[in-house]
């Protein structure tokens, strides 16, 4: 097992990051980081971010004082397997060691003790045991190359942030290992390549230096720049762990890319995306990226906390507990709860975190298809299909602007008319079941294609089972 898992871990790819100081001329990012820090309470260690720092063994630490998190969840080989990579860390920021395989001191010991999942967010929730997951540690011994793209917005007021930016960025670029390869670009509204893709560390800072305070501009295109930062992967070894990472205001005021075709592509090129939202941020767009590609969200309030972030991102690449374990089939919402506890800790410590395997990070237009089965020759529902239906109620609470049409498709056995009407017939019975569980009719739609639009030639029993189908557009979210 850990074999498997090993390699598993030496078939991510390369990280991007894009730090995006997005910006119109009305964000003033120096006077929101002040405003930000002044309404911190230094003394509220409770509510204050821990940003890691270095490492300690679990036999040097107090175990009263650790943290538990989830630092991000994986779901590309959804359902199959799920990847939570979380972390042990202390008050002053070191990441807790020596508490899985390999590098566990004390066999008899076990320091993480359940792992059990909620399945839907607002209709029909329940809870999912999982009882066999397996922990694995992973250090700085384990040396596994990434490729990394850091983009930096150019556009806008900048002087408040850019110092903690450039620092930052040499901070990451000095932590960089051997095999890993970085790139450093810009953009505003057009895209800049600052560094290209190399693994000379000397070389990269040098060339930063020189072209940092270039190209700076107007407007930013912030969807754009990940698009094109995809895009630099192309040549790189794909059995390389593939990360990107915005920072970012969330302004994006010149990006003619969607956000959906972004988390489309960055799901097939096996990316997972990493936000930092800073100053009086838009957070929504920047949260949408985290939450579908199994990435982290990251909030700062302070160019403190904005230089601390860099370290705290390579480190937890570096340094994290990999938990994986079959999940439950559910096309929706997942919460994933997991527990730690050492010998000597007056209190069991429970880490969460969530993912969703609904395809409703598409975009406007975008279809998805759900196997809705039905009894032979009728529209009626086979109870099995219930659970199905339950996860697209979930989905409409979950979203209240989301709107779908039903769509019937038929296969081309028997009659263009009455095909017709038996795929009506089904569309309405699926419209009536969301309906029952409390979706509202102004939500949705349904239709009957018959046998006209099939996604496959109708020449085996195999294909005209994948034409028999119950599709979903969404027309408004």
């Amino acid at each position: 097992m850990n074999r498997q898992i090993l390699t598993s871990a030496f078939t991510l790819a390369a990280i991007v990051v894009i730090l995006s100081i997005s910006g119109c001329k009305r964000y003033d990012h120096a006077q929101d980081f002040k405003l930000q820090s002044e309404v911190v309470d230094p003394s509220d260690t409770a509510k204050k971010q821990i940003f890691l720092t270095g490492t300690k063994s679990i036999d040097s630490v107090d175990v009263n004082a650790l943290k538990f998190d989830f630092f991000r969840i994986e779901i590309d080989n959804y359902p199959d397997t799920v990847k939570v990579y979380a972390r042990v860390f202390d008050t002053s920021g070191n990441f807790v060691t020596n508490m899985a395989d390999p590098y566990i001191k004390d066999r008899d010991k076990k320091y993480f003790h359940s792992l059990r999942e909620q399945l839907g967010k607002n209709y029909n929730i329940r809870e999912a045991p999982i009882p066999e997951f397996h922990v694995r540690e992973f250090g700085a011994k384990d040396s596994i190359p990434y490729s990394i793209v850091m983009s930096v917005d150019y556009s806008g007021s900048m002087s408040g942030v850019m110092n903690a930016i450039f620092e930052g960025t040499e901070i990451f670029v000095s932590m960089k290992m051997d095999f890993d390869k970085i790139a450093l670009t810009t953009f505003n509204k057009d895209f800049d390549i600052k560094v290209p893709m190399s693994s000379d560390k000397k070389q990269i800072l040098n060339l930063y230096r020189g072209k940092r305070n270039q190209n700076f501009g107007y407007f930013s295109a912030v969807n754009d720049a990940v698009g094109n930062c995809i895009g630099l992967f192309d040549g790189t070894p794909e059995n390389f762990p593939r990360i990107m990472v915005i920072f970012s205001d969330g302004d994006d005021n010149y990006s003619k890319t969607k956000l959906g075709a972004l988390v489309d592509s960055a799901k097939k090129n096996k990316i997972n995306i990493f936000t930092v939202a800073f100053g009086y941020s838009r957070d929504e767009n920047l949260k949408f990226l985290a939450e579908y590609t199994g990435g982290k969200f990251y909030k700062v309030k302070s160019k403190e906390e904005l230089t601390a972030v860099f370290r705290d991102i390579y480190m937890s690449l570096r340094n994290y507990y990999l938990i994986t374990y079959h999940p439950p089939k559910y096309w929706g919402y997942h919460k994933v709860y997991a527990t730690m506890h050492a010998e000597g800790m007056q209190d069991t410590l429970t880490a969460d975190g969530e993912y969703d395997t609904s395809d409703l990070w598409k975009d406007l237009g975008d279809s998805f298809t759900r196997p809705i089965l039905f009894d032979f020759d009728s529209s009626r529902v086979k109870p099995e299909s219930f659970p199905i239906l339950d996860e697209i109620a979930d989905q409409m609470y979950s979203r209240p602007r989301l709107k779908l049409e039903i769509q019937g498709h038929t296969d081309n056995v028997g009659k263009m008319e009455y095909n017709q009407k038996l795929s009506d017939a089904r569309a309405l019975a699926v419209y009536e079941a969301l309906i029952k569980r409390g979706v509202e009719k102004n939500r949705l739609r349904s239709r009957g294609f018959g046998m006209s639009q099939p996604i496959i030639t109708n020449d085996t029993p195999e294909n005209r089972s994948k034409n028999r189908r119950t599709q979903f557009i969404i027309i408004a979210k």
